[in-house]
């Protein structure tokens, strides 16, 4: 596709075209609607704090074993890191070997197979007692290696379901049916899980049904869309031979990377963009609960959220595309990413004013010159639960009718100060004199700080939250509201972009190179937010991984489409015989 806007709309060629395309497309989509399930329910709502919650009841009860030299996260970040790095290293060469061989949809069925299967098997791991997690991860290992490893194949039939003209709207398609189909079986499994309060039984059967529902729905992508076919294949190749000649390959792309100038800069700008886009992903959900105090079943409304909208904003960012550029309609998407991202690091709590929505609440009795305790309903603490709420138990003993005078309030008052707990003084010699104390812990959620960023959060609270009366829950929600409108463009699009500037002749092996970005981005972003976080603070790392979108959108700048697409077809035509080489 040129960069050229043309008189005859996208949704008018694709009613044009021929039944059999429209069923290879339709097959082709289908795909994306199957493996969503994978990276909807495994990756990011069900498994994660399935497996955490496995892993650390075994390091509780196993405090001596080997496994108790690791975290319950480093080892899952392990597993995932892994299998990726598996995935990304072998993606270039399987890519080369492809191209040269009639196998692309017989590696993605391959692929599905090992992932489906292996997803399948999670429901087994009740029958290995207390090392169930290893199971688990072990299987997740294989899955995601599958899930990976089929996504370049699947990434890399894009360029031979249309024409140039129709990238974008066959690649947002895609990513609406996957958006769609995903959301689907998540607003399933936790509607079964919240109906049989999160039961083993039921957490397993949600983990292995998405194994069904992605080689189940595969089946008609496989049925639907015929393996490409290429000239000149190779055929009767040992495997030795073939591993030679794609490493000959891989040395002769790598030396030829100047050719494909446009594309080499777009690869640069895509892993810096969407380094920024995975990390933010990857680590909302741990943003929110740590740091501001997001509840579970708010963060799992948001992800079904970011679904249903991530869909028919993919098609509204096509339409978009159509009537201005490709390369325009990215960016509008990767700045709304950053928009999105700079309000997100203004995120904080409110702070309680009403008293029934503090922990405790203290009333003056003047018969008794005692202020009598109460735990407001909704507030109960499991005072038991860790050190801090041991030793607070030890000392004051707070529970509902407990009396204390008021020289022991005010000690309360500073003793709270530490804490995560809130105190509401009505009345009495310890209240302000003109009305209640309000006191809050430093620890609570609605406590900012003193980091370097955070007179943002205050300014936004004072500015936008309050008035507005959101708090978190509410703010969260927002954020899914952004993310879902921009995320279904910035993934669609570029993708569609690099399609348009790969040859089609070499698009399975392009499309390796695709996928290790798209890899090694989902390692290096979460190293940088480890890396601020720890140095400075989370709302600073927030912040670094928004400058990664905005460095990737800046270069968009030095991306030419419409030369990258020339050269593409350029090498298509010389691997095809039609033209010598310029």
């Amino acid at each position: 596709m040129t960069e050229i806007t043309t008189a005859v709309s996208i949704k008018q060629k694709m009613k044009g075209l021929p039944d059999e395309q429209k069923q290879k497309i339709k097959g082709w989509c289908v795909y994306d609607w199957a493996n969503s399930a994978f990276s909807t329910s495994i990756t990011v709502a069900i498994l994660p704090i399935y497996s955490m919650a496995l892993i650390n009841t075994f390091l509780k009860n196993n405090p001596d074993s080997f496994f108790a030299n690791f975290s319950a996260s480093g080892m899952w970040a392990f597993v995932v890191g892994f299998s990726t790095l598996l995935v990304a290293l072998s993606s270039p060469l399987l890519g080369i070997i492809a191209d040269r061989m009639e196998i692309k949809m017989k590696l993605l069925k391959v692929y599905t197979i090992v992932g489906a299967g292996a997803t399948v098997m999670m429901f087994f791991s009740a029958f290995f007692g207390g090392y169930d997690w290893l199971f688990l991860l072990l299987c997740f290992f294989v899955a995601n290696t599958g899930f990976a490893g089929a996504n370049v194949f699947y990434n890399a039939l894009l360029p031979y379901m249309g024409d140039e003209e129709l990238m974008d709207e066959i690649s947002s398609r895609g990513f609406a049916y996957g958006y769609i189909g995903g959301g689907l079986l998540l607003a399933v499994h936790l509607g079964l899980l919240m109906a049989t309060e999160n039961s083993d039984l039921m957490i397993r059967l949600s983990l292995a049904s998405v194994g069904i529902w992605w080689w189940g729905f595969s089946v008609y992508t496989f049925r639907h869309v015929p393996e490409p076919v290429i000239k000149d294949a190779i055929t009767g190749m040992r495997a030795a031979a073939l591993t030679k000649m794609a490493f000959k390959e891989l040395k002769k792309t790598l030396r030829e990377l100047t050719k494909f100038k446009m594309l080499v800069i777009y690869l640069i700008a895509f892993l810096m963009f969407n380094d920024g886009i995975q990390t933010v992903l990857a680590i909302a959900g741990a943003f929110g609960g740590d740091v501001l105090g997001v509840s579970m079943i708010t963060n799992m409304v948001v992800i079904l959220m970011i679904q249903f909208i991530a869909a028919p904003s993919a098609m509204a960012f096509s339409r978009l595309a159509e009537k201005t550029t490709t390369k325009k309609a990215l960016i509008v998407s990767l700045v709304g990413w950053c928009l999105v991202i700079s309000m997100a690091t203004g995120f904080c709590a409110l702070e309680p004013d009403a008293e029934e929505d503090f922990i405790y609440r203290a009333h003056w009795l003047e018969s008794g010159e005692t202020y009598v305790i109460s735990v407001m309903d909704g507030h109960e603490l499991n005072l038991e639960d860790d050190d801090v709420h041991r030793q607070w138990n030890s000392t004051w003993g707070l529970a509902d009718g407990v009396n204390i005078n008021a020289s022991e309030i005010l000690l309360l008052s500073t003793a709270t100060e530490d804490t995560e707990f809130t105190l509401f003084i009505a009345d009495g010699p310890a209240s302000d004199g003109v009305g209640p104390k309000r006191v809050y812990g430093k620890e609570h959620p609605s406590q900012i700080g003193e980091g370097t960023m955070d007179s943002w959060p205050e300014t936004l609270r004072e500015k936008v939250w309050k008035p507005l009366s959101l708090g978190i829950d509410g703010q969260w929600l927002f954020l899914g509201l952004g993310v879902g409108i921009v995320m279904g463009g910035s993934q669609a699009l570029a993708r569609s972009i690099f399609g348009m500037m790969v040859p089609e002749t070499r698009a399975t092996e392009f499309f390796g190179f695709f996928g290790f970005i798209g890899k090694a981005a989902s390692v290096i972003g979460p190293w940088v937010y480890f890396l601020v976080s720890t140095t400075m603070d989370d709302r600073v790392a927030v912040f670094s991984i928004l400058l990664l979108i905005l460095v990737g959108t800046v270069m968009m700048h030095w991306v030419d489409v419409e030369e990258g697409t020339r050269v593409a077809k350029q090498e298509d035509a010389i691997k095809r015989g039609g033209a010598e080489e310029a």
